[in-house]
């Protein structure tokens, strides 16, 4: 099972050969306040099988590679954006070393590229596996 945690914020998109993530108008409706603060990022993507829709573009902000402990597939939901400093803290608490990364590596990262820099109101956390 591969896990990807990002951090990310939303950004303009400045050149056509910058290469960014981005969430569509879909995947942020159920976010209405969220969505609302960022509108005036919305920017048109076109697919070249889907025709176009309006997306936010997304910086990386922080990014980690497996590390959590199982229980964290049963407490938190694949995709789900978290957007509250509290949810972050929590996975913090499932962190898991292991004989590449130790466990004190993996905290002082989390904590550096997840939580100290974690703004609410802009910030988004998310779990893909």
């Amino acid at each position: 099972m591969g896990l990807d945690l990002s951090h990310v914020v939303p950004t303009l998109k400045t050149s056509e050969t910058e290469i960014l993530d981005y969430f569509t108008l879909e995947e942020l409706s159920i976010y209405p306040e969220y969505l609302q603060q960022y509108k005036h990022l919305l920017m048109e993507k076109e697919y070249d099988d889907f025709g176009k829709h309006q997306v936010i573009y997304l910086k990386e902000i922080g990014y980690q590679r497996k590390g959590m402990k199982r229980k964290f597939y049963e407490d938190f939901q694949n995709d789900k954006l978290y957007l509250d400093l509290s949810s972050v803290k929590k996975a913090y608490q499932y962190l898991e070393g292991d004989h590449i990364t130790p466990l004190k590596e993996l905290q002082r990262s989390f904590q550096q590229n997840f939580i100290d820099n974690f703004i609410e109101g802009k910030s988004i956390f998310w779990a893909n596996w």
